[in-house]
């Protein structure tokens, strides 16, 4: 897909919280399709988390409160699932608060420029589209960190949304749109430490072992009220620096569905490589009435991540969730062999 615009911000991680039983003893579809590697206990003592390392320098994790949460407040509240999603970048974590909140804080745009294809280059100015009347900002990077069970110390910046709930285009009413609490928003993470040290993707036995072939994050769909999908599109022009691209619409608008193209963590990862113009955050409005419950459950954001993973027939063309329902029917395994994405 040349000619369209790619963010060099990439994913980071997905968050999956799982409760005490399933943390301890992994579900059928999580321990038959992927390598699970141990991570370790948050600074604050009252979190744990295991890891799903992919080769694109991407991950999983999975985490779980040990004792009443001492940290991690936004997600305290949210119930077993996909609950949120971090953003990097090849910036520093100060001068990506800074490129960030200076986007979200310039004048806003009409929402027919926000919603154009993004075909040529663009520059700051094109993307100040403000925070679409949602009340985001972010919080100066905060310093993290986590003991690994070999010993080794972690440490990284954690840039946090900041949440103004009363603007004027938030989702209402509140507990509708954000029964749990609201995390509409990702985060950012940098390493402060080696990269390797908290996602070691170098390591082939814990990358490229995967059962089900996963290579890494082929998408982040996050689901938002259809009436204010212009306001999301507008601040996640802001969040990733970028227009999105249009993806067409199902009922009478073209933009019920758009994504923001990104890079990838590990540039050298062969197969996501050949994905280039297809990785990328998508914001939608709901389809169906699984959709509609899944707001009504669990609330506007993070919705399903969808994997790649190299087909192995010729014509092998399949999308594969991941379990026939519940938390595991939300991560969704896109299979597809070489020749299909290589412009077939």
């Amino acid at each position: 897909m040349t000619g369209e615009t790619i963010s060099s911000y990439s994913f980071d991680h997905v968050i999956l919280l799982l409760d005490t039983t399933d943390f301890e003893s992994l579900p059928s579809w999580l321990s038959d399709n992927f390598t699970v590697i141990e991570g370790g206990t948050h600074a604050g003592g009252s979190s744990r988390n295991k890891l799903i390392i992919f080769p694109d320098g991407t991950y999983i994790e999975l985490i779980n409160w040990i004792t009443e949460p001492k940290e991690f407040f936004d997600w305290a509240p949210k119930s077993p699932g996909l609950i949120d999603f971090a953003l990097t970048t090849p910036s520093s974590a100060q001068d990506t608060f800074d490129e960030v909140m200076r986007r979200l804080e310039s004048k806003t745009q009409p929402a027919s420029q926000a919603q154009t294809s993004s075909t040529e280059g663009i520059s700051e100015s094109d993307t100040g589209a403000g925070d679409g009347g949602l009340g985001v900002r972010y919080r100066p990077p905060l310093f993290g960190g986590r003991k690994r069970k070999d010993g080794q110390d972690v440490q990284w910046h954690v840039t946090k949304p900041l949440l103004d709930d009363s603007a004027e285009n938030v989702p209402k009413p509140l507990d509708k749109y954000f029964p749990t609490g609201r995390l509409d928003t990702p985060f950012f993470c940098h390493d402060v430490t080696d990269r390797n040290l908290r996602v070691p993707y170098s390591e082939k036995e814990i990358s490229e072992t995967h059962p089900c072939g996963a290579r890494g994050i082929l998408s982040v769909e996050v689901l938002v009220p259809e009436e204010k999908i212009d306001s999301y599109i507008r601040l996640y022009t802001a969040v990733l620096g970028m227009k999105p691209k249009v993806q067409g619409g199902y009922r009478y608008r073209p933009t019920t569905s758009v994504s923001f193209l990104l890079s990838t963590p590990n540039p050298d990862e062969k197969a996501m490589g050949r994905l280039k113009g297809r990785v990328g955050v998508v914001i939608r409005a709901p389809r169906d009435q699984e959709d509609e419950a899944w707001l009504k459950e669990r609330g506007v954001g993070i919705r399903e991540v969808r994997l790649f993973a190299e087909a192995k027939g010729e014509d092998e063309v399949d999308e594969i969730p991941l379990d026939s329902e519940g938390i595991g029917a939300s991560l969704v395994l896109v299979k597809e062999p070489v020749g299909f994405w290589e412009g077939g």
